[in-house]
């Protein structure tokens, strides 16, 4: 292998994780900043929750649009405009001074997220087949890292900038402007590529809805990651209920969003040259389910429940990531599972914390609800015993 193609191949590496940074990170940099939202802009507790809901709603109902936009601009530059969106909506927030126009940026965050997505999947699949495992380790690290800088940054940036959570907010956009740039090189490269493509024609993009595998993906990525979201919502809330203090519940929170990051990284690279998928799965589950467990039932640090709930949300994301990779032999075809699993799954994971929500309010304690995550992971468990291996086959049915 050549020197150029050496580097060509760290730089596409190092693209990818620079936008992979972008996918979270105008939703997690929210939640510390909420109630000095709410107080200024005299928003109720159900519209300012809005604010973290409407992104992941987004996320699956425009997915599909990834597969068509991608045919008239192809993969590499539907990305960067996908990302220019998140930007351009991020910064928006800077002057985002009435509740309408900061749920709009939302909304377009959320809808630039949902194109990005499924399209890096389809461009891994394209550049990297052989190691489509390990590049979806760094893009669940890019997100992972992404989320952890904007949460954690987000409110010494608005003590910087006098208080203002509007600068606070709007200053992620420059992840936005990073990528691009990082990326441009790989929109030239791929100009070539795309005009062979056209003259050789190509079928219209059209998601799998007659796959009942593709379905079975779908439920079991939106069950994991709405365990995952409830996880990122309610476990403050939990340890605090049981008698921690603020300080330690954010600690907690921390943590398992640390393990997460790490985790999401590692496991895909573990598993790269394995066909199997299905011990892990059934291992990173179990990993949450014991955690959520412990919690429950107390007697144990929040802390280690915390770590072993981050280990198992950690690798079930990437792995469901993987999962429609295996079963494509093109990228064409990655990006429209992918797209499916998303459309599907991200609204099962929107609905899953709010659930949880609900059961607490209506139980008026948090056992009953996180004993329906346990139930959830459960239902993931079962599900997971009918993935198939990795193989060269396009052929994935239910048998």
């Amino acid at each position: 292998m050549t020197k150029s193609k050496n580097l060509t191949i760290i730089w596409s590496v190092f693209s990818l994780f620079i936008l992979s940074m972008n996918l979270r990170a105008s939703i997690t940099s929210i939640s510390p900043v909420l109630k000095n939202i709410q107080m200024d802009l005299q928003m109720s507790s159900v519209v300012v929750s809005l604010l973290t809901a409407l992104p992941v709603f987004c996320m699956g109902i425009f997915a599909p649009l990834a597969g068509k936009l991608s045919e008239r601009w192809g993969i590499e530059l539907t990305i960067a405009l996908s990302v220019l969106l998140i930007g351009v909506s991020t910064a928006l927030r800077f002057v985002a001074t009435f509740p309408l126009l900061l749920l709009l940026t939302a909304i377009f965050s959320g809808i630039g997220i949902a194109i990005t997505g499924p399209l890096i999947s389809g461009y891994i699949k394209k550049e990297f087949p052989k190691y489509s495992s390990t590049m979806i380790g760094v893009y669940s690290a890019g997100m992972g890292i992404g989320a952890s800088l904007s949460a954690g940054l987000v409110v010494p940036v608005m003590h910087a900038f006098h208080q203002s959570w509007n600068a606070a907010l709007a200053i992620w956009s420059v992840f936005a402007l990073m990528g691009i740039i990082v990326w441009m090189p790989i929109i030239k490269k791929s100009k070539q590529a795309e005009v062979t493509i056209e003259k050789s024609g190509s079928q219209k993009s059209r998601l799998p809805w007659g796959n009942r595998y593709v379905w079975l993906l779908m439920v079991m990525f939106g069950l994991q990651s709405g365990v995952y979201y409830a996880l990122a919502t309610w476990l403050a809330p939990k340890v605090q209920d049981v008698g921690y203090s603020d300080a330690y519940a954010a600690t907690t929170v921390t943590i398992f969003s640390v393990m997460q990051m790490i985790c999401s990284f590692i496991i895909p690279i573990l598993i790269n040259n394995s066909v199997k998928r299905k011990p892990w799965m059934l291992l990173c589950a179990l990993s949450s389910f014991i955690g959520i467990l412990l919690l429950i039932t107390g007697g144990v640090s929040p802390i280690f429940c915390a770590t072993l709930m981050g280990i198992g949300a950690g690798g079930l994301f990437p792995l469901a990531m993987i999962l429609p990779l295996d079963a494509t032999a093109t990228p064409k075809e990655a990006s429209e599972w992918t797209a499916m699993v998303q459309f599907g799954g991200y609204i099962i994971s929107g609905i899953i914390p709010m659930l949880v929500g609900v059961i607490k309010d209506v139980t008026n304690t948090f056992d009953f609800a996180f004993f329906a995550l346990l139930f959830i992971l459960v239902v993931l468990m079962l599900m997971t015993f009918k993935v198939r291996a990795k193989n060269d086959s396009n052929t994935y049915f239910l048998q």
